[in-house]
């Protein structure tokens, strides 16, 4: 998409879609977009110059249109989509978009399954508290670089490199990375082996790789990289952190490089799994040539994306979101409040996300809630997907009670899960929703209420 030309975006309002616009829109091109609502990103698209539609219609499609750019949730008959191919407008998926951008830069893509997004904010943050002047396109706002998508005078643009519809494949960027590597999106992958694969394709488009070997499907491919730079926590890798400690928001390690210390790292993040992404971040940053004790530096500046393990609250009751969706992510997330908040006792609301992704991995949720004393568990939010039979949350209900001893309890509505938090709330307790749907709404009420002080009587002094 060159400047001057004209593109259109059905579904512009997702956080992908409006950030690779915003990014057109400061090259020069001129960009309209569709989608059934508006929100913060469609205001700050319009303030840029772009003409958002609220609704689809065929006749948002003019024979003027350069290209019509689509994400995976819109469908091949939707009504844009056939606009354009009677038109003969090329429709191109967003991916393959962000591809074509990335040609023009010297590009880092960061892909896997849990943490890209976390770890492509870190690296934007290190380069640009660094004074490189990176552009970068990422997966959620965030607040501390100004939004989630920037379009800079630097050489390098830091990429986060989505693998649900496969088409990371047509990615080329100079420096990939791979944080981890698990079962999802299992409507494009046929299994482990083929995601492996596919993300092993990825790694063999670029000129240089960082790799997560404390996963073990990470380092089962390292052996077909063997340039690659790997990190990992307590293992033999090029970038190791030893000897972490916990602080609540704060995790501190030793890095070592190649085996010899190099600095105590401070990390504004809580967690082992922010540990590992910000190994992939200090790698990836030296990988850009910036020296390893600059990259240290930059990270201090780092702050979480919105909706990664934010805090809402802290009145008495610690009250977090976290977008975690799937059974590793919980997993960690949880173990990140044992290490960070010991003894505080763990309420989680969690919101399954998809029928599809409920049915192919309910029964593995169990474990993930093992360390948490609470879990209150809300109807599957679609996504726009159709209902699968026998398909519900009771599934995720049920291997909590068969795999842990935590309290379990279905609860039908988000306003019956506010009720229930409000009534049984201590001092001290620490509380976190989960999910990538609209779970947040249940801890934002809860935040709200809390600062309020409206039921702060019921909690000891």
């Amino acid at each position: 998409m060159e400047k001057g030309s004209r593109v259109h975006f059905v579904g512009v309002a997702g956080i992908g879609m409006s950030g690779l616009a915003s990014v057109l829109a400061s090259q020069g091109v001129h960009v309209s977009g569709s989608d059934l609502q508006s929100n913060r990103e469609t205001d700050m698209l319009q303030s840029q110059g772009a003409r958002i539609h609220r609704g689809h219609r065929a006749d948002h499609v003019s024979e003027k249109l350069d290209a019509l750019i689509v994400s995976s949730a819109i469908s091949p008959d939707h009504e844009e989509v056939l606009a354009a191919k009677r038109h003969r407008i090329p429709v191109i998926p967003r991916l393959n978009a962000v591809a074509r951008v990335l040609r023009k830069y010297r590009s880092v893509g960061v892909a896997g399954t849990h943490g890209k997004t976390t770890t492509t904010a870190m690296i934007a943050t290190i380069l640009k508290h660094q004074g490189r002047q990176p552009s970068y396109l990422i997966g959620a706002d965030c607040p501390a670089l100004g939004g989630n998508a920037c379009l800079d005078s630097g050489e390098w643009f830091i990429a986060e490199v989505d693998e649900s519809d496969g088409l990371l494949v047509n990615v080329h960027s100079e420096i990939a990375v791979l944080t981890n590597i698990g079962k999802d999106h299992l409507q494009t992958y046929e299994g482990l082996e083929d995601i492996e694969q596919t993300f092993s394709r990825y790694l063999g488009k670029s000129a240089r790789q960082v790799l997560c070997i404390d996963d073990h499907r990470v380092a089962h491919l390292a052996e077909s990289f063997p340039k690659a730079m790997t990190v990992g926590i307590d293992v033999t890798a090029d970038l190791e952190a030893r000897h972490l400690g916990y602080d609540r928001w704060l995790t501190s390690f030793d890095l070592y490089e190649q085996g010899s210390f190099v600095d105590r790292v401070t990390l504004p993040a809580p967690g082992n799994h922010n540990v590992r992404n910000a190994l992939c971040a200090l790698a990836a940053a030296q990988l850009t040539g910036l020296p390893l004790a600059d990259a240290i530096h930059g990270l201090r500046e780092f702050r979480l994306p919105h909706r990664r393990f934010e805090l809402l609250e802290e009145n008495g009751v610690t009250v977090v979101d976290d977008y975690a969706h799937l059974p590793e992510e919980i997993e960690a997330s949880i173990h990140a409040i044992r290490s960070g908040w010991p003894g505080r006792r763990i309420i989680a609301v969690f919101q399954p996300h998809r029928y599809s992704r409920t049915k192919a991995l309910g029964a593995e949720f169990g474990g993930a809630f093992a360390h948490a004393d609470t879990v209150l568990v809300n109807p599957i939010y679609s996504a726009c997907e159709s209902q699968i039979p026998g398909t519900t949350s009771m599934k995720v209900v049920d291997a909590i009670r068969r795999d842990t001893d935590s309290v379990v309890r279905m609860i039908g509505t988000k306003d019956q899960t506010v009720r229930v938090l409000e009534e049984t709330i201590e001092e001290g307790d620490f509380i976190i929703s989960f999910g990538a749907g609209d779970v947040w709404k249940v801890t934002e009420r809860l935040a709200r209420i809390l600062e309020s002080g409206s039921f702060l009587h019921k909690i000891p002094c």
